[in-house]
């Protein structure tokens, strides 16, 4: 009974303290709350997540690559020597070259001016960055940047690495790779997406069809050549049938049959041609595209991070606990 009478004489102890630094209580409380809305609003906001989910065909060699290397072709197989496999196709989408080349894709067009991805991620840089690198223009042609552009670019390179970009398998047994980007802007964050694998899709695609595409070129000068050297093989020989010869004189007969020849190989070896490069082609096209995506992410994209009024919740009670804990501390509840 006297534990129970003593409970309520410091509990109404504590009651009359509170009452008497309410308003002292209720600066502190709104301070945190003020605190923590701001670090919520420019530092701890809400980012949109734009999520792609793509797949890149790994085949190992097959028929149809040793039918080819029997006519004098290598296509390389889907991905010679194994360069992207597993991890190292994961990291070439935040390797700097890819990041930066999709940096300076047009983002949208304003008026007469292309407006590039990186116009657009130079705003989340801060203020001191932009004022040092106050000259700064961004091109679509990198070869015509100045040592502040790439010195800009190298610092929205870790931007994006840092803040922005994930590329990674969130299976290891698997050949699925997820593409996501954050940002608080969410067109801009499916945009980015988006450009970055066009990118790595592009160089990928570019590396492993280099054999192939080297063939098609020596292929086609060839059967340009040979089609000439037929043309007139066979504009001779027409000559050569023109002529009135004498049946009794079979010596005039030489030089057209020797014409008639001449357009027969021809006419074989520009066949002969004709039929690798449609092989070559047709390698080609059964490489490309070697990358597909197989999720899109829809629009409202997947928000991350806390709402503005979780923020001002957790400041309420930071303000209130540590408010406490001055009056405790200075002995007000004794």
């Amino acid at each position: 009974m006297q534990s129970q009478v003593t409970f309520l004489k410091q509990f109404k102890h504590y009651i009359l303290v509170l009452r008497s630094h309410r308003f002292w209580i209720l600066g502190s409380v709104s301070l945190g709350m003020v605190i923590a809305g701001l670090y919520g609003k420019f530092a701890g906001e809400q980012k949109y997540n734009a999520e792609f989910i793509v797949a890149a065909e790994q085949e190992k060699s097959s028929g149809w690559e040793n039918l080819l290397a029997q006519f004098g072709m290598d296509v390389g197989g889907s991905n010679p020597g194994g360069v992207f496999v597993g991890e190292s196709l994961v990291k070439l989408f935040s390797v700097r070259s890819s990041v930066e080349e999709a940096l300076v894709r047009p983002y949208k067009t304003e008026g007469q001016k292309k407006l590039l991805l990186a116009d657009k991620f130079y705003a989340d840089l801060s203020y001191g960055t932009r004022k040092q690198l106050h000259n700064v223009h961004f091109n679509a042609d990198m070869k015509q940047n100045s040592a502040a552009t790439d010195s800009a670019l190298w610092l929205l390179y870790e931007h994006i690495n840092k803040n922005v970009l994930i590329a990674s398998k969130p299976d290891k047994k698997q050949t699925f790779i997820s593409v996501s980007c954050k940002h608080r802007n969410d067109t801009l964050a499916l945009k980015f997406a988006e450009t970055i694998i066009d990118v790595v899709t592009e160089k990928y695609i570019r590396s492993i069809t280099r054999n192939v595409r080297k063939s098609l070129v020596v292929l086609r000068k060839e059967a340009d050549s040979i089609q000439g050297v037929m043309n007139k093989n066979i504009l001779r020989n027409a000559n050569n049938m023109d002529y009135n010869i004498n049946p009794l004189h079979q010596s005039a007969k030489v030089e057209q049959n020797k014409s008639l020849i001449d357009m027969q190989i021809s006419i074989s070896l520009y066949g002969e041609i004709v039929k690798n490069l449609k092989l070559a082609e047709l390698a080609l096209k059964k490489q490309t595209p070697l990358i597909e995506v197989v999720d899109v992410p829809h629009f409202p994209l997947k928000k991350l991070g806390w709402p503005l009024w979780v923020y001002l919740f957790v400041g309420a009670i930071g303000g209130l606990g540590i408010s406490l804990g001055l009056l405790h501390f200075f002995g007000k509840f004794d």
